[in-house]
């Protein structure tokens, strides 16, 4: 159940309703018969808005996560495409704090700010890091308000 929340925060944003998950794993989706990587550039078309989810109890893996979201944050098809990163499970005692988070993903002073922020006719991106507990419920709505005022 945990991996198929975490398949549909990602894709809640895409556009086409035919997109569903591959039972193999969540980091394929089947889209018109193709089976598609999550990440790849055959589904940056379809993408709205990028929603990262990080396991900020998981620290070892940061240095992971950091090389993934540098991966879709460098692809030139999601130049314009907003980013919201979620810090899950911070309902988990010594999960990382938003700063902790923010430092080992290499964000700090890179973010665009959590308030309505015009970005009109700027060509930042909207990127921002909210904390949230999937479990527990919170964080994660503000979270998807904020990106929602970006989307087109």
């Amino acid at each position: 159940s945990g991996s198929l929340l975490e398949f549909l925060v990602i894709v809640i944003f895409l556009e086409s309703a035919s997109i569903i998950p591959d039972n193999s794993s969540c980091d394929y989706l089947i889209h018109e018969g193709l089976r598609i990587r999550m990440g790849s550039s055959l589904i940056a078309p379809l993408v709205d808005a990028v929603v990262y989810l990080v396991d900020a109890y998981d620290k070892e893996r940061f240095a992971e996560s950091k090389r993934e979201l540098d991966a879709l944050l460098s692809d030139e098809a999601l130049a314009n495409v907003p980013f919201l990163i979620l810090g899950n499970k911070i309902d988990i005692p010594y999960a990382a704090s938003e700063d902790e988070l923010r430092y080992h993903l290499g964000l700090t002073n890179f973010t665009t700010g959590k308030g309505k922020v015009n970005l009109g006719d700027s060509n930042v991106r909207p990127l921002e890091v909210f904390m949230c507990s999937i479990v527990r419920k919170m964080g994660y709505g503000d979270g998807f308000k904020w990106v929602s005022q970006y989307i087109k």
